[in-house]
């Protein structure tokens, strides 16, 4: 994990280093004396570049004037042997012909040079020169420096350094060098000038895990994306207790002054959009309006994506109160850039209690009754919290006071035989308690095959009549459920539960608790679904069952 890093060089830094490098050996008093050489004839070269044109210009006007005269000598059939490229002569034959055209060379324009017609162009350009020396001189003095420079930045390249390279008169040891030091690497190359030139912009950037994610202008917004980030989780709201005590990134991240090539240069990126950016960790703005009927359930089933996705996605918006308009968010967040946090925290912890068991014959065998309800203790406790982006990932309890201690639950079990495990043709409530919420029928565009009974989570669910469980599992629409065949083609089904009781095959009598209640499956709230099914087709409850 990297910790909060900002520079605005990319320096390395090395403890105790036993030699530095000072100055270059013969070997490299060498090279300079080259390339000093060098550059001084290439500034000569060029002072006398412009004499050098005129030159091959006059004299080559000269030659090509001759050279026209003699061609028109030649006949055709000479110069079509001559320069016949289909043919292909013995070496003999080309020596000879060679020989030929030496001899057919007309040198007389040498000896016509008309000197005084050279005098006076070369006055003239002279007196330009003069007439202009100032503009002259500058341009050639800055060409001169230009190539100077552009020679000097080339130069500037990595040299490594080894005392197998150089003598010991060109290294010095550091004076506070320990003998424990001898295990620590020796510098081994100087600093390099990496990316100077005129088709570079300047940038600072943010670099995650030495990649570039960011290029701003000024180094004032790389801080305050960072110091914008790393607020988003750090800040302590009114009324909390709990104290950041150090906070990191899990990632290596830096700011870096350095130069982008144009041709890689896309413009300066913004902070706001930027830091949305790194929050959501794609550009990507994908939304969804909730319509009538719709929940979590539908919603991440029509987009092919998990009801939690649609959670964390949406961390500000309760499941069970969507609002027909609302919008919700269907991207998931992947920060680029993770901010972990390390916080004390003081909290009120809950002690579990512990549950015994009387035996009555006033129950059934299998049935259960609370005698006395169990109370949980409390303590105090006091914890340093990891969490990463908002997200706890780790807690370390530091210290714990017990401020009451939990209250033992006591349960009568039944041992009371039950009665004979078959339909009695009659159907009873499936649950003791709770009122019907929903009724059969259209509902919200589809139509509602069962009865709804609000319950708390975790009440008793008990068969309406005797039967054999025909299935006891889970599906996305029912959540945990279990079908009871009861006999005379009459089957009920009880869905939406927290735990089942029963399994598939099992026989069961009238009142038996098989299921807890809960909220799974496609459910807005802790409910029971209740459905009474005649020839495999629901019919209204109602009609069968007393609420």
């Amino acid at each position: 994990m990297g910790r909060k890093n900002r520079s605005t060089q990319n320096k390395v830094y090395k403890r105790n280093a036993q030699k530095v490098y000072v100055k270059g050996d013969a070997k490299s008093k060498s090279l300079r004396w080259d390339k000093a050489t060098d550059v001084f004839a290439r500034v000569i070269a060029l002072l006398f570049y412009p004499f050098y044109l005129l030159i091959t210009k006059i004299s080559g006007h000269q030659k090509m004037s001759k050279n026209s005269k003699a061609s028109n000598k030649v006949t055709g059939k000479s110069s079509n042997k001559a320069f016949n490229r289909s043919a292909k002569p013995s070496a003999t034959a080309v020596i000879e012909r060679l020989k030929t055209r030496v001899k057919a060379l007309d040198f007389s324009a040498l000896k016509q040079f008309d000197r005084e017609k050279f005098k006076a162009v070369t006055s003239q350009y002279a007196s330009f020169l003069n007439h202009h020396k100032v503009v002259v001189s500058g341009v050639i003095g800055v060409m001169v420096v230009a190539l100077i420079g552009v020679q000097a930045l080339s130069s500037f390249k990595p040299v490594d350094v080894t005392s197998d390279e150089m003598s010991e008169a060109h290294m010095i040891s550091v004076a506070d060098a320990k003998a424990s030091d001898t295990a620590l690497e020796p510098l081994k190359t100087l600093p390099v000038i990496q990316d100077i030139s005129f088709a570079a912009v300047r940038a600072y950037e943010i670099v995650v895990n030495d990649k570039v994610l960011a290029s701003f202008k000024s180094e004032s917004e790389c801080d305050d994306v960072l110091d914008q980030l790393v607020s988003m989780y750090t800040a302590v709201g009114e009324g909390e207790t709990s104290e950041i005590l150090d906070w990191y990134y899990s990632e290596d991240v830096k700011v870096l002054h350095g130069f982008v090539p144009l041709t890689a240069f896309e413009g300066y990126d913004d902070v706001e959009s930027m830091l949305a950016y790194i929050v959501k960790g794609t550009k990507e703005e994908r939304t969804h309006i909730v319509q009538k009927g719709e929940n979590y359930w539908v919603i991440a089933a029509y987009y092919g994506i998990q009801p939690s996705d649609l959670e964390v996605a949406n961390p500000n918006v309760k499941p069970e109160a969507l609002q027909i308009g609302q919008e919700i968010s269907l991207v998931v967040p992947k920060p680029m850039i993770s901010v972990c946090t390390v916080e004390r925290a003081e909290y009120i912890d809950s002690i579990p209690f512990e549950v015994t068991y009387e035996d009555t014959s006033s129950l059934y065998r299998d049935e259960t009754k609370v005698k006395v309800k169990g109370i949980e203790g409390e303590r105090e406790v006091v914890a340093n919290v990891t969490k990463q982006n908002g997200r706890e990932i780790g807690r370390t309890v530091l210290e714990e006071t017990v401020l009451s201690e939990p209250t033992t639950k006591v349960v009568y079990k039944g041992t009371k035989e039950p009665p004979p495990r078959m339909g009695t043709g009659t159907l009873v409530r499936p649950a003791s308690r709770g009122s019907v919420t929903s009724e059969f029928g259209w509902r919200w565009g589809a139509r509602h095959e069962g009865i709804d009974i609000g319950l708390p989570v975790g009440s008793d669910v008990k068969a309406a009549d005797g039967g054999v469980v025909t299935f006891a599992g889970y599906s996305s629409s029912y959540g945990y459920y279990v079908m009871i065949d009861h006999g005379g083609n009459i089957t009920t089904v009880y869905g939406h539960c927290s735990k089942l009781l029963v399994s598939k095959g099992d026989k069961v009598y009238q009142g038996q608790v098989i299921a807890r209640s809960g909220n799974t499956g496609r459910s807005t709230g802790p409910h029971l679904h209740f459905e009474v099914r005649v020839n495999g087709t629901p019919v209204n409850p109602r009609n069968y069952v007393s609420f």
